[in-house]
């Protein structure tokens, strides 16, 4: 990574207290070095416009997600560094800024890419809207107004109809947020493949499948119980309303999420260090 690297994108969050004023003094530390920045704290402007060999984000997974739909195809290697709380995709965290973007400098990080998605919804009313992204596509239910049915299916193959509160479409990337905490397993980031996790499901035999993504999947709202609609809702940031009858298609999109890690095993070390996976969470300071 430090061979070329000329250009720094650097992102932050000015709603956030105290991302502006990091995002400023790491530019000037970059500078210092011979290096240019460029420096975005608007939450909504895009990234994929911006000029750059790599881009370094402070905040949370959620912060990370949005940079990745941000830069769209424009995909550079991206490192991110925790100032949220769980901070699972993020490498680092906040007090070790400054030992992260050193080893960015002397080209000791890993890239590990991820799948990414298109999801392309068409809802009943003829409207329509495409979302690239990287963790999960849920569909579900408005509120409390009974469940929802969701057919999915493979092609020619239907995978199932799926009664309850809802089904969540996840990534190997996304396998550890929602779809996690719904009961699913966790896929190894490296797998190109997707797991279908029911929610509250009225059924005793639903249980989450795992497929490989192949050429997608293809989703249709056929009940929605006794609200007016539905939410299909991409990364848990951008929400559709849709209606009986909306279709979803969620295809492998053609760029790869670009992620930096400190070592190929960084995502195991993570799932037993702050999720207690195959045993009990580490306390701090213990050794491995």
């Amino acid at each position: 990574m430090a061979d070329g690297l000329q250009r720094v994108l650097l992102v932050g969050d000015a709603k956030k207290g105290g991302s502006a004023e990091l995002v400023s003094r790491y530019a000037a530390w970059f500078r210092d070095r011979g290096i240019a920045t460029d420096e975005v704290t608007d939450r909504d402007l895009p990234l994929h416009d911006r000029a750059a060999d790599c881009v370094v984000v402070w905040g949370g997974d959620g912060s990370l997600l949005a940079a990745a739909r941000r830069m769209a195809e424009n995909q550079r290697p991206t490192l991110g560094i925790n100032r949220g709380r769980l901070g699972f995709l993020t490498s680092f965290e906040d007090e070790d800024s400054e030992r992260a973007l050193e080893l960015l400098l002397r080209g000791e990080l890993c890239e590990d890419q991820r799948l990414m998605f298109r999801c392309h919804v068409e809802v009943g009313d003829g409207s329509r809207g495409n979302v690239l992204g990287l963790n999960d596509v849920v569909v579900s239910r408005a509120g409390a107004g009974g469940m929802i049915i969701v057919r999915v299916r493979r092609g020619d193959a239907e995978i199932g109809l799926f009664r309850g509160d809802g089904v969540i479409v996840a990534t190997a990337t996304g396998s550890t947020a929602y779809s996690m905490a719904a009961g699913g397993p966790v896929l190894a980031p490296d797998l190109d493949a997707v797991v279908l996790t029911p929610l509250a499901s009225h059924s005793l035999s639903a249980r989450p499948v795992v497929i490989s993504m192949g050429a997608g999947l293809d989703l249709e709202v056929v009940e929605i119980g006794d609200m007016p609609y539905a939410y299909v809702i991409v990364d848990g940031q951008v929400q559709v309303q849709v209606t009986v009858g909306s279709r979803l298609t969620v295809r492998p999109a053609p760029m790869r999420f670009r992620h930096l890690v400190q070592s190929p095993r960084q995502f195991f070390d993570v799932l037993r260090a702050k999720f207690g996976f195959a045993g009990m969470a580490r306390s701090e300071g213990e050794r491995p």
